[in-house]
């Protein structure tokens, strides 16, 4: 029988299989936000986001996304920044606000602020005005600054370098009545989280018995007075011309000056521009005792006040009576926590001052015994949940402070291409 040479039968050609691996392009949004979410700071989210159009798309459109991110992830303190001495040597020198980072150790964020002009070298475009600004508030990543001799005003971003709004601030046409009737005191920044390309500037002006607002809209250009309120609750002590400081405060939507007495609070309603006047708590009055209004990181407004090394933290709560007053709600003594900071320098220092108050912050300056120690004072950091205290770095105390906090991106709010600029720009 012959033998069968036929080629045994070849066993079947295996299937590729098909490739089961997932990238990053394939992940739909709710997974790529989810891993956006463990990113470490909000700087870091920033250059992720930015590296292409989808992933931008992406966080810019879930508003619910921007406030777990902001819950998990509190805005990073970038810096301080302070305004001219008061006294300038030389009248013909250029007088510009410093800015001072807090030389954190993330990456991120120490290049957001390299790429950054915090030397407001933007001010210097306008032909005409010369080189003399004050910072009057700095909020959302803008900072308002004033030109009192060329009555101009001008809002700043110092971290979009382009981002330069100048406007007039001192025609009769769009104040008047305040130079002539009332005092002018600083102005205020309202931005909006919604569109952070939005923004407005409130002014108040006050006489022995009235205040008014006036405001600013970067929608319209233009300046709106608003009519003269009578305050309803009339101190009667320190009535005067300048009964109000020239200073202001804010917390979630409401606007805040203190009598001259230390007696009184005028308190501005953004939204329906109400104006009322509240007494503060007896200790609040002492001469020694330095307090702002701020928020904590839920919004809530909140006063943080300092008497020597002592800083407590008042809510507004509604007591039995059914009458709103600021209340104390805790009080600590951080003297402890200084001498493990500061060390023998501590002996310089008798107190703590506050010095502005956000996001759940209170900003502490240490103040020297002797006015001719020649000690620079110490800017602190403390979390005003833990009420543990943080050093910031060391500095001549000769002028008013203004935390930046880095604020959330424009391109990065709102429906993709409604606030960004396009890829490359």
């Amino acid at each position: 029988m012959a033998r069968d040479r036929s080629p045994p039968n070849s066993p079947p050609a295996k299937r590729r299989k098909e490739s089961s691996t997932t990238t990053v392009a394939s992940l739909g949004d709710d997974i790529l936000l989810e891993i956006f979410l463990r990113l470490p700071c909000l700087a870091t989210l920033v250059r992720a986001a930015l590296t292409c159009r989808v992933w931008r798309s992406a966080v810019a459109s879930s508003p619910a996304f921007r406030r777990r991110f902001r819950e998990r992830h509190p805005a990073p303190l970038l810096g301080l920044v302070f305004n001219p001495p008061g006294a300038v040597q030389d009248p013909a020198l250029p007088a510009f606000p410093s800015f001072v980072p807090t030389r954190g150790t993330d990456r991120d964020q120490a290049a957001a602020v390299r790429g950054g002009d915090f030397f407001l070298t933007s001010l210097q475009e306008r032909p005409g005005v010369h080189n003399g600004w004050e910072i009057h508030d700095c909020r959302g990543g803008y900072v308002l600054l004033a030109n009192g001799d060329q009555e101009t005003m001008a809002v700043v971003n110092p971290l979009a370098r382009r981002s330069v709004r100048f406007f007039d601030f001192g025609h009769e046409d769009t104040l008047e009545g305040n130079r002539t009737y009332g005092v002018v005191r600083r102005a205020c920044l309202l931005c909006s989280d919604e569109d952070p390309t939005s923004f407005r500037v409130v002014i108040i002006a006050h006489d022995k018995s009235r205040v008014r607002a006036t405001v600013f809209s970067s929608a319209t250009g233009e300046w709106s007075l608003r009519p003269w309120k009578h305050i309803p609750a009339r101190p009667r002590r320190g009535r005067g011309k300048w009964w109000i400081q020239n200073s202001n405060m804010q917390a979630n939507g409401f606007l805040y000056w203190v009598s001259k007495t230390r007696k009184y609070m005028v308190t501005l309603d953004t939204a329906t521009m109400d104006f009322s006047v509240h007494e503060l708590p007896i200790f609040l009055q002492n001469q020694h005792c330095t307090f702002v209004v701020g928020e904590m990181k839920n919004d809530e407004a909140c006063i943080v006040y300092a008497i020597n090394f002592t800083v407590g933290v008042l809510f507004r709560r509604t007591e039995s009576d059914g009458i709103d007053r600021w209340v104390l709600e805790r009080v600590e003594l951080l003297e402890t926590q200084l001498v493990q900071l500061l060390g023998e320098v501590m002996e310089n220092y008798n107190e703590v001052q506050v010095v502005a108050v956000r996001d759940g912050f209170a900003y502490l300056a240490t103040s020297e015994k002797l006015s001719d120690s020649g000690a620079p004072s110490w800017f602190l950091s403390l979390c005003l949940e833990t009420m543990i205290l943080e050093k910031l770095f060391q500095r001549t105390r000769d002028s008013s402070v203004y935390p930046y906090v880095m604020p959330w991106p424009p391109s990065l709010v709102g429906y993709y291409g409604r606030f960004a600029p396009e890829d490359g720009t």
